[in-house]
C-alpha cells in the first residue's frame, strides 16, 4: 500500500454532522465482524437524511484484510454501499481513510465520496481516523497490513475469534493465543535483561514498547491510542478532537476546552455514531440509543492501570489450564503500582 496523500478537507461548523467510522465491512461470512446489520445501517442514513446532514465515515468502511475483494462485499453489502452513494449525492459524505483502506479511488470515484485524510469543522474540531495515534500502527502503516492479514486469516482458519479484550473473546483459541503470547513475553523479558547488561538500553526497551502494548490494549486502551490523543488534543490548536480506529466510543473532556470524541465502531454488537449538532457532540447506539460518556475512559484519564506491563497482568489473571481470572470472575487488576525493591 502506497503512503496516503495529505489531503485536509473543511466544513462549516453551523451545521449537523454525523460521524462514524469503522464499519468494517466485510465478505458476509461469518468471520465478517459487521455482522449483517446492512438494514440498520440503512436505517441510521434515514435518520441523517431527515436532519439533512453532512455525513463523515472517519475511516475502515471495508475490510479488505477480511473480505480479500471488492466483489465480494458487494455481494455481501451491495444495497448499503448503493444507500450511501446516494447520500453523498443528497447530502455529501466526507471520507476519512484509514488503516484498513487501500485504493482511495474506489471511494472517489465508485461510490462518490469527498476523500481526504483529515477534516476540519470550523476552526476549533479536527477529525481523523485515529491510526496516526496508534504507537504501533501509526509508524508502521504499511507493515501492520500484512499483520492485519494473517489475524483476519487466523480467525478464519480457526472459525474463532482472537482479539482483545480476552474476557469479550474467551474463545479457546484465543486462550491459547494468550498462553503462548506468555511464553513470548517471557523470552522477550529475558531478552531485555540480556540487553540491558550489555549496555544495549535502547534495543531492550523495544520489547518493552511490545508488551506494555498488548498490556494496555487488554486493561481497556484500545490501539494504544489514549496517551497520544490526550498530549495532541492539550497541545494543540483545537477544542474538540474526534477518532474512531480504537472502537472505543466516547465523550471526554481532558480539560474544560479540551475535548476527546471517540466514534467507536459498527463492529459486532455496536453501533455507535458522534453528532455535531452545531454546539457540541453526543455519542450514541443507533440500536439501543444509549449514550457513551467517558465510562470507559476513566481508568485512562486517570492512568490508573499506566504501571502494569504483561507479565504483571499475566500473574494476577492466571488461573491455569488456559483459565482467566478476569473472564470467569470479572476479577480488575491491583490498582497501586507494584513495590520498588527494598535497598
Amino acid at each position: 500500500m502506497p503512503t496516503p496523500l495529505q489531503i485536509t478537507h473543511r466544513l462549516p461548523a453551523d451545521r449537523v454532522v454525523y460521524i462514524v467510522s469503522d464499519i468494517h465491512l466485510g465478505d458476509g461470512s461469518t468471520s465478517d465482524t459487521f455482522m449483517g446489520k446492512d438494514r440498520e445501517f440503512i436505517s441510521f442514513l434515514t435518520r441523517a437524511r431527515a436532519h439533512g446532514a453532512h455525513l463523515v465515515v472517519a475511516g475502515d468502511i471495508i475490510d479488505f484484510h477480511q473480505a480479500w475483494s471488492l466483489s465480494r462485499v458487494l455481494r455481501a453489502h451491495g444495497k448499503l454501499l448503493g444507500e450511501l452513494s446516494r447520500y453523498a449525492d443528497e447530502h455529501g459524505v466526507t471520507y476519512i481513510w484509514g488503516n484498513h483502506d487501500y485504493d482511495i479511488m474506489l471511494f472517489r470515484d465508485l461510490l462518490r465520496l469527498k476523500v481526504c485524510s483529515e477534516l476540519h469543522i470550523g476552526d476549533q474540531i479536527l477529525v481523523r481516523h485515529g491510526y496516526e495515534y496508534d504507537p504501533w500502527i501509526g509508524p508502521h502503516l504499511e507493515a501492520s497490513h500484512l499483520a492485519t492479514q494473517v489475524h483476519h486469516l487466523s480467525e478464519r482458519l480457526l472459525k474463532s475469534w482472537i482479539r482483545l479484550p480476552l474476557e469479550n473473546f474467551y474463545t479457546k483459541a484465543n486462550r491459547l493465543t494468550f498462553w503462548l503470547t506468555h511464553k513470548v513475553a517471557l523470552a522477550l523479558e529475558l531478552r531485555m535483561t540480556l540487553l540491558r547488561k550489555l549496555g544495549l538500553h535502547e534495543h531492550a526497551g523495544r520489547s518493552e514498547k511490545v508488551l506494555a502494548y498488548w498490556a494496555q490494549n487488554q486493561l481497556g486502551d484500545a490501539a494504544g491510542l489514549f496517551e497520544n490523543v490526550r498530549e495532541a488534543l492539550l497541545e494543540g490548536p483545537h477544542r474538540f478532537l474526534v477518532t474512531g480506529h480504537s472502537h472505543l466510543p466516547g465523550r471526554v473532556d481532558l480539560s474544560p476546552d479540551r475535548t476527546y470524541v471517540n466514534t467507536g465502531s459498527w463492529t459486532f454488537n455496536s453501533s455507535t455514531y458522534a453528532v455535531w449538532d452545531g454546539n457540541d457532540f453526543i455519542v450514541r447506539d443507533w440500536l439501543s440509543g444509549r449514550e457513551f460518556r467517558d465510562q470507559a475512559y476513566r481508568p485512562l484519564v486517570d492512568r490508573r492501570y499506566r504501571h502494569l506491563l504483561f507479565l504483571d497482568w499475566w500473574r494476577e489473571q492466571y488461573l491455569g489450564w488456559f483459565r482467566f481470572r478476569c473472564a470467569e470472575e470479572s476479577w480488575r487488576p491491583s490498582l497501586s503500582p507494584p513495590e520498588p525493591p527494598a535497598g
